[in-house]
């Protein structure tokens, strides 16, 4: 039996409309990440880790079990997880440059943080845990879900409506902003890490995104699927 090929259109991850924002939110994020590593150089970050860090260990000391299972949602199993679902939602929608962003845009954020930066800071800040590994990895997450429901529509399928779309964002960017206290609650990060860790998982989603949505990109995801042909009418 023959098979036909077919060549699907490899639609863009980011809407026309949707692309000044995400370019703005790529700068802050960036300008984000050096300037906090200018204050922790300088230690003018001290007071407000203080501030915040007391806040967050004093407030939760009694729930310290919590505050561990936030936080372990930046763990590599848990984003694991989230990497996969996120992978078979895409190829389910045949969204194959989406499925792309998902594989490669948290582990390469979490191997900018732990393999660049933290390596980077050690050598040149007497504290050595910036950025926040737990909320790289998990502002990766939610930045690559953020990019794919502010996708264009796929195919005949219905969208989203758009109150949805912006509700799960929000409340996955609350949970970010849990996982964020629970390091610090727990004793494992400053105040100031976890702002560096979510610029950087943003950051580097980001970046992901505008290349993966470059013509040349485009083209080599434009996969050639095998498709069976319909079967021949019975004589």
């Amino acid at each position: 039996m023959t098979h036909s090929r077919q060549r699907h259109d490899t639609r863009p991850l980011l809407s026309a409309r949707a692309r000044r924002p995400a370019a703005v939110a790529f700068t802050c994020a960036v300008l984000i990440l050096a300037g906090g590593a200018v204050l922790v150089h300088d230690q003018y970050a001290d007071p407000l880790d203080r501030r915040f860090d007391t806040w967050a260990q004093t407030r939760f000391a009694g729930h310290r079990a919590t505050l561990q299972l936030l936080a372990d949602l930046g763990q590599k199993e848990a984003v694991i997880v989230g990497i996969a679902v996120l992978c078979l939602a895409c190829l389910a929608a045949r969204r194959v440059n989406g499925a792309v962003l998902a594989a490669v845009g948290a582990p390469a954020a979490a191997v900018a943080t732990e393999k660049v930066l933290k390596p980077l800071a050690s050598h040149l800040f007497v504290y050595a845990g910036y950025p926040s590994g737990h909320t790289t990895s998990f502002f990766a997450l939610v930045a690559t879900m953020a990019v794919l429901l502010a996708g264009p529509p796929v195919g005949k399928a219905p969208r989203t409506p758009r109150i949805s779309r912006v509700a799960i964002v929000a409340v996955a960017l609350l949970v970010g902003c849990a996982v964020a206290v629970a390091v610090v609650g727990v004793g494992d990060h400053r105040f100031i890490d976890t702002v560096g860790g979510a610029a950087v998982g943003i950051a580097v989603v980001l970046t992901a995104t505008f290349l993966l949505d470059l013509p040349v990109s485009r083209s080599l995801l434009g996969l050639t699927w095998l498709t069976r042909p319909p079967p021949a009418p019975s004589t």
